[in-house]
């Protein structure tokens, strides 16, 4: 069945404006529907304050990363206008080579001569020879033989009496007797050959070396007169003697040769009646 535009208009006209299809609104449809425009409003407000802030925060992004990459850029083109292009047109030429003669030696360099500090027109001094030597200024000192002493020779000591003689360990030969002393040849260890002359009273009062000897002061066989008076300057001569004081209580007594010198020595106690 064919209907026509005005039939099919028609009818439809009919149809909606049958009361049955209407709907009747509620009371408080006004205060709903502007309700909800102010939702869509308040919506759109804020739809587009976060698309205006999500815009300016991408403005301010790509305007960093631009900045940033012009930086880099600028500083690669800094850097590359810095850099030197070498020049590969070809080596620079190369200067003739010359034989040139080593230079020659310079003489070192003399040191200007040191001028005496202090100059004088006078002529130098000529020191005269020091003064000859004479056997009185300086004599010769005697070291043959063992050594006597101011007190003994060895272990041979001026006082011992007999009894210590023997507890030395001191071999006693009894030569004589005179003027109530004994003389006795002394031999054992710690003492060389020698006589001693022992006083009851005083014990042993000469020590007398059998063969040569000398005193510490370098006098002895062989030493001159004037060496026994500068050595010792107290000394005395009674006959053929010369006695040196070597203290309070001993001297030393020189028997002189004929020619004068000294042929052998002793030392004695001052207080003594044994000998002279």
């Amino acid at each position: 069945m064919n209907v026509s535009d005005d039939e099919l208009e028609q009818r439809l006209r009919t149809l909606f404006s049958d009361d049955r299809l209407g709907v009747a609104p509620p009371a408080d449809a006004a205060p709903a529907i502007m309700a909800g425009a102010r939702r869509r409003r308040r919506r759109r407000k804020v739809l587009m304050s976060a698309s205006g802030a999500v815009c300016a925060l991408a403005l301010v992004s790509g305007g960093l990363v631009v900045f940033k990459f012009q930086a880099t850029t600028g500083a690669a083109d800094f850097t590359a206008s810095r850099l030197t292009v070498p020049n590969v047109s070809g080596p620079p030429p190369v200067a003739p080579v010359t034989s040139a003669s080593p230079p020659a030696a310079e003489d070192p360099p003399v040191a200007p001569p040191v001028a005496p500090s202090h100059l004088s027109s006078a002529p130098p001094k000529r020191h005269s020879p020091p003064p000859a030597v004479t056997r009185g200024d300086a004599p010769d000192k005697v070291t043959k033989g063992p050594l006597l002493t101011a007190d003994g020779l060895g272990v041979l000591k001026l006082g011992m009496t007999e009894e210590q003689l023997a507890e030395s360990g001191l071999t006693l030969t009894q030569v004589k007797e005179s003027a109530g002393c004994t003389y006795y040849d002394v031999a054992g260890a710690g003492v060389p050959a020698a006589t001693a002359v022992v006083s009851p009273d005083a014990g042993v009062v000469v020590v007398k070396p059998a063969g040569a000897a000398h005193t510490p002061e370098g006098v002895g066989e062989g030493s001159a007169k004037e060496d026994v008076t500068t050595a010792y300057p107290g000394t005395s001569q009674a006959s053929d003697e010369l006695v040196a004081p070597t203290g309070d209580e001993g001297a030393y007594h020189f028997t002189l040769a004929d020619d004068g010198s000294v042929s052998s020595l002793d030392v004695r106690s001052v207080n003594q009646t044994c000998a002279g």
